[in-house]
C-alpha cells in the first residue's frame, strides 16, 4: 500500500480512555554511539476532563514499563490547559536518564492561547524541556545527539533551519520532532510526528488524510505519510497513531499506541 493506504487494524474502540498499546519501532544505521538507546515516543493524548488520574498513571506506568533512555511528546496533550497541566503532572514521575522533550500541536497552541511561556513551565517541573524551533544537544560517547523541535502548522512558524548540522555526519544524530507530518525545511535523520491519528478511521486503506481533507482546511499542509515508518528525502519518517482523539471519540481500524524506538 501506498504511505497514504496505510493497512487497518482490527480494532474498534472509544478514544479518552487512554488505552495503548506498545509498537516496537527499530531504527537502523544510526551512528556507533546511539546504538542500543530506546526512545519512548508519545503523541496525541489529548487528555479529556474525565480522565481520572488512574488512567493517567496507568499510561506513565506503561512508559515506565519500558525502561527508555529517552522521552519524546509529539504534541495535542489535552484540548485545554487545565487538562494538559494534569498528565504532565502525571508524567513528572518518569525521569529518563536522557531527558524529556516534547512539542506543541495545534490543539495546544489554542488550549494555551499564545501562554506558551505557561506551558513551558509545566513542562518544565515535569522534568521535560518544551523546544519549538529550538534544539537540545546531547553529548553520548564521543558523538552528539540534536533533537530538535518545530512549531505547529496550523497557527505557528515551524523551522528547522540551523538547528542541527545540514549533512550527515558520523558523530552527529539529527532528531526532528514535529507535531505536523509535513516535509521540514531542513531534513534530519530521523523526524517523529503524530497529528493524523493514523486516520482514527481506516477502511481497506481509505482514511480522511488518504482524501487530503486537510489540503481543504488550514493549515493546508500536505501530509507525507498517515501511519508507520518510511524513508524520504534522505531521512527516516515515523508518523504515530497517537493515543487519543479531539473530536469524534472513536476509532476504526486504528489502534492508539505509543512508540518504542530502539536504534541499531
Amino acid at each position: 500500500m501506498s504511505r497514504l493506504f496505510p493497512r487497518p487494524d482490527c480494532y474498534i474502540g472509544r478514544c479518552g480512555r487512554l488505552n495503548a498499546f506498545v509498537a516496537q519501532r527499530r531504527v537502523g544505521g544510526a551512528p556507533g554511539f546511539m546504538r542500543g538507546l530506546r526512545a519512548a515516543f508519545v503523541c496525541d493524548t489529548h487528555v479529556r476532563p474525565d480522565a481520572t488520574r488512574a488512567e493517567l498513571d496507568a499510561l506513565v506506568q506503561r512508559v515506565a514499563a519500558l525502561s527508555p533512555d529517552l522521552l519524546l511528546l509529539g504534541g495535542d496533550y489535552a484540548d485545554d490547559a487545565e487538562n494538559a497541566a494534569r498528565l504532565f503532572e502525571a508524567l513528572g514521575a518518569l525521569r529518563p536518564p536522557l531527558g524529556a522533550f516534547g512539542v506543541i500541536g495545534n490543539n495546544d497552541a489554542e488550549a494555551w492561547d499564545g501562554r506558551l511561556s505557561e506551558l513551558t513551565k509545566v513542562m518544565r517541573r515535569a522534568g521535560c524541556r518544551l523546544l519549538v524551533n529550538s534544539r537540545a544537544r546531547l553529548p553520548l560517547g564521543g558523538g552528539t545527539l540534536f533533537i530538535a523541535g518545530v512549531g505547529e502548522y496550523k497557527h505557528g512558524r515551524p523551522s528547522a533551519r540551523g538547528l542541527y548540522p545540514e549533512t550527515r555526519r558520523p558523530d552527529a544524530y539529527r532528531l526532528l520532532l514535529s507535531h505536523y507530518p509535513a516535509m521540514p525545511d531542513a531534513l534530519p535523520d530521523l523526524m517523529l510526528c503524530g497529528h493524523t491519528h493514523g486516520g482514527q478511521f481506516n477502511l481497506l486503506g481509505l482514511t480522511p488524510f488518504a482524501v487530503g481533507f486537510e489540503r481543504l482546511l488550514p493549515p493546508r499542509v500536505a501530509t507525507l505519510a498517515v501511519s508507520g515508518q518510511y524513508e524520504l528525502g534522505g531521512m527516516r519518517l515515523l508518523v504515530s497513531k497517537g493515543v487519543g482523539a479531539s473530536r469524534l471519540q472513536l476509532r476504526i481500524g486504528v489502534r492508539p499506541e505509543i512508540e518504542l524506538i530502539t536504534f541499531e
